[in-house]
């Protein structure tokens, strides 16, 4: 969900969370649905997010969605590990009330292929649906990943979840999630949106909905966007995306006043794989410019992540570059990216110039390309290794 617990941005319930729905072809075997959907949320809050209160929250935010009828032909599960350690719960959210549906063994982490696998099993055989939302709630760090799956032992692994300071590669994520029937999956997690986790989650689900950027620690209202997961068809994630930035545009304090959202049609990430290569072919690094987004505004320059749209313009502009490539780009940018959306600034610091609703990994020089496993990744394979870093 968050990345750093900014104290004073805790106003209001705030926003950023949306769970991508799916669509699942009964098998021999599956158990019957009678309900339209079934939406998870996959809470990892064995972190400073849980210890100040922000998962307890959001589920009183569910509570109240669910008492006002926006639950309506859905079902609502949360899988929830706590600060305290305690044995982690998947509990079904209902207008009767709350029932644990299952608890789970304590001291196992919740961002292992093995634990996630469980509980998605869970899910299926507890509440059948026709088909599946997906809400993964914690910290976030991205794409970046030490390219060990689940060994925890000798790297510390990096990109969703923060559990006990473990968190699941998204090589991994994409791994789990796929074949599972889910439509999409909305971070409440800060940095999710880069072009390099939606590519990784092409064949997994059907829309990313996440931020670019760092997001405020209150997350996503889940008192105005729980009818939309449910609903989870394209426009609905679209206005819950839209929900939680008009929400933070409209923070009356300018240090407040930060968010990025945007929503990506994984299914056509192919057109601009091609697109991409076609550009960074003809593009020798270092990268041009310095007027471009750079949404990890703490970090160096060298490694940052910047917006990947700004990013492709500048090296197309530099390179003097034909204009049918560069339309050709645009167009794919535009049929994956349906929605986006950025306040001016980030945190009343960095300015943000334009927003595509996705972000990138940037190299100043080849060396930078193998860092914290950036070549295990399928964008790396397809699209940077052998087009731009040379």
């Amino acid at each position: 969900m968050k990345c750093i617990i900014r104290f004073f941005t805790i106003i209001a319930c705030c926003a950023v969370a949306c769970a991508v729905s799916s669509c699942h072809n009964d098998e021999p075997g599956d158990p019957v649905s009678d309900t339209s959907r079934t939406v998870l949320v996959y809470i990892v809050a064995t972190n400073n997010l849980g210890s100040s209160g922000f998962d307890s929250a959001d589920i009183l935010e569910m509570e109240q969605a669910i008492k006002a009828g926006d639950l309506a032909g859905g079902r609502w599960l949360v899988y929830r590990a706590a600060a305290d350690g305690s044995a982690p719960t998947l509990t079904e959210y209902t207008v009767d009330g709350n029932s644990i549906l299952k608890t789970y063994e304590p001291g196992a982490l919740s961002v292992t292929a093995a634990r996630m696998n469980e509980v998605f099993d869970d899910m299926k055989s507890m509440a059948p649906s026709d088909t599946y939302g997906l809400v993964l709630w914690s910290h976030a760090s991205g794409w970046q990943q030490d390219g060990l799956a689940d060994n925890f032992d000798k790297v510390r692994p990096l990109s969703y979840g923060s559990d006990f300071g473990k968190k699941m590669n998204v090589t991994t994520l994409a791994s789990v999630l796929e074949g599972r029937g889910f439509d999409y999956v909305y971070f409440d997690c800060c940095y999710m949106s880069t072009v390099e986790v939606a590519y990784e989650l092409r064949h997994a689900v059907k829309y990313v909905v996440a931020s670019p950027s760092e997001l405020p620690t209150p997350g996503t209202r889940y008192d105005l966007n729980m009818r939309h997961l449910v609903d989870g068809s394209e426009s609905a994630l679209i206005k819950a995306a839209a929900n939680t930035f008009e929400h933070y545009n409209s923070l009356p304090s300018a240090i407040d006043r930060t968010c990025t959202m945007g929503v990506i049609r994984t299914h056509r990430l192919d057109e601009l794989a091609a697109a991409t290569a076609a550009i960074y072919d003809l593009t020798p690094l270092p990268h041009p410019g310095e007027n471009v987004t750079n949404y990890r505004s703490r970090y160096s320059r060298q490694g940052k992540s910047i917006d990947f749209g700004e990013y492709v313009s500048a090296l197309a502009a530099a390179g003097k570059l034909d204009a049918a490539l560069v339309n050709r780009f645009n167009k794919a940018i535009d049929a994956v990216v349906p929605y986006k959306a950025a306040t001016e600034m980030i945190w009343d610091e960095y300015p943000v110039y334009s927003t595509s609703g996705l972000a990138t990994y940037v190299f100043n020089n080849p060396d930078d390309y193998d860092v914290n496993g950036y070549p295990s990744l399928q964008w790396a394979a397809d699209v940077v290794g052998s087009h731009h870093v040379r």
